[in-house]
């Protein structure tokens, strides 16, 4: 009764699956139940069969790809316009920059030639300082010295010398032509601000500067130029206080009568062109003043001899009594040289009576002079001297005391004092030296 019932029991009992996995020496056994085979086949099944059916619906459905294809299009082309305005953009940038570019460099050309120019006209004006200072017109503290206020010079005194006259009166030409001129730049100096708040260069502060600088080297132009025209009006006065005259063109003036018209304001660099021409003329009417000064008679005849006789009223030395001396009477060894005050002809050489050996020279407008009491004459009539000609040598020869040379300054004929124009030689060369 036991077997048969151990033998239904076996075979109530559902039949299991092993899975056995030998590896050389290893072995592995795997025992799976039909239910859970059943149901790992089934939902293999399932799976398949759903992509499966995802894959021909795709295939099946041509407007699935039509759709993917539109949206792949419409992302390509926003992708592509967006390229297209970074591209712009950057094209624009680029010619931004190209464009500024060439402005700056613009710019800077125009600077840098507007600095070539200020240089180029900073030596000419370097160069009418030295020409000022080298004949008085500026003193060594930068200061114009004018002609006004000269001291007075004693009407005994020929001597020749120059520094016989004292400038007293002097001015500064003003604080533009220190600045231009002076070596050392001043504490109080306002420092020019030629660049932005960025620290990028301020172009317009920069050519506002240059034509500061253009502006103030027009005003000590102009400050040396009055100066040169104030002296040489000083010394056509000079000349004409002493009887003569010189034909100097006057200066250029502004008047103030009967002129009008619309104003046109001028630039730095013209400003400073019209002040160097105007110190040119200036510079030109020194230069003439003092070629026709060397043409009259205003220098001393005999440098290294006594006075020893004045023009006017004198005591004859012959007869005791008053007489007139119509010249100045210099002491000098016998033999000593004797040359003319001022070029001109020689117009009488030979003995003429109280004068014994006399030339006269003839310098043209009525001037004349004469050389008296001479030991011996070495010009002949006719004669073209000029202030180096030896004429003569000193002597005692007609009415003569003693070895001396008569000097006489004649106008039209007539006899005039020569102190006053070897007083007005020396005048002038403190004035135009």
């Amino acid at each position: 009764m036991m077997r048969p019932q151990a033998a239904d029991r076996y075979r109530s009992q559902s039949s299991a699956r092993r899975i056995v996995i030998i590896s050389r020496d290893n072995t592995r056994t795997y025992t799976f139940s039909p239910l859970v085979l059943f149901s790992g086949l089934t939902l293999f099944l399932a799976v398949a069969l759903g992509f499966l059916a995802a894959t021909t619906y795709l295939v099946f459905r041509d407007d699935l790809f039509d759709l993917v294809r539109e949206r792949n299009a419409d992302m390509q082309q926003a992708y592509e316009d967006r390229i297209a305005r970074l591209r712009s953009e950057i094209d624009r940038i680029s010619s931004r920059q190209i464009l500024d570019s060439v402005a700056m460099d613009e710019k800077v050309e125009k600077i840098m030639s507007a600095q070539q120019g200020i240089a180029d006209r900073q030596r000419a004006v370097g160069e009418l300082i030295d020409k000022a200072r080298s004949i008085g017109l500026i003193d060594g503290h930068n200061a114009a010295v004018t002609a006004e206020k000269h001291a007075a010079l004693d009407s005994t005194d020929v001597t020749g010398s120059i520094n016989a006259y004292a400038d007293a009166g002097t001015s500064m030409i003003d604080r533009q032509f220190d600045a231009l001129t002076s070596t050392a730049p001043k504490a109080d100096a306002p420092k020019a601000d030629l660049r932005t708040k960025d620290g990028k260069p301020d172009f317009k502060a920069i050519s506002s500067h240059l034509a500061a600088v253009d502006t103030e080297q027009a005003k000590a132009v102009e400050a040396i130029a009055d100066a040169a025209n104030s002296r040489v009006n000083a010394a056509v006065e000079v000349i004409a206080d002493a009887g003569l005259r010189v034909n100097v063109p006057e200066a250029a003036a502004d008047s103030q009568d009967a002129v009008g018209g619309p104003y046109i304001p001028i630039g730095g660099a013209q400003a400073l062109s019209a002040a160097m021409q105007e110190a040119d003329l200036a510079f030109s009417r020194i230069e003439l003043v003092k070629a026709e000064a060397a043409r009259l008679p205003l220098v001393r005849p005999m440098p290294g001899g006594d006075m020893t006789s004045n023009f006017g009223s004198r005591r004859d030395p012959f007869l005791g009594s008053l007489a007139f001396h119509a010249g100045i009477d210099f002491r000098s060894p016998t033999g000593t040289d004797i040359r003319p005050t001022a070029p001109g002809v020689v117009t009488v050489a030979g003995w003429s009576g109280g004068y014994g050996n006399m030339v006269e020279v003839d310098h043209g407008n009525g001037v004349t002079t004469r050389y008296g009491h001479m030991s011996r004459i070495i010009a002949r009539v006719g004669d073209h001297v000029t202030r180096d000609t030896v004429i003569g040598e000193v002597g005692s020869t007609g009415r003569s005391t003693g070895p001396h040379l008569h000097y006489e300054t004649r106008i039209n004929g007539v006899p005039l004092n020569p102190v006053n124009y070897i007083n007005a030689g020396n005048r002038l060369a403190s004035l135009l030296p």
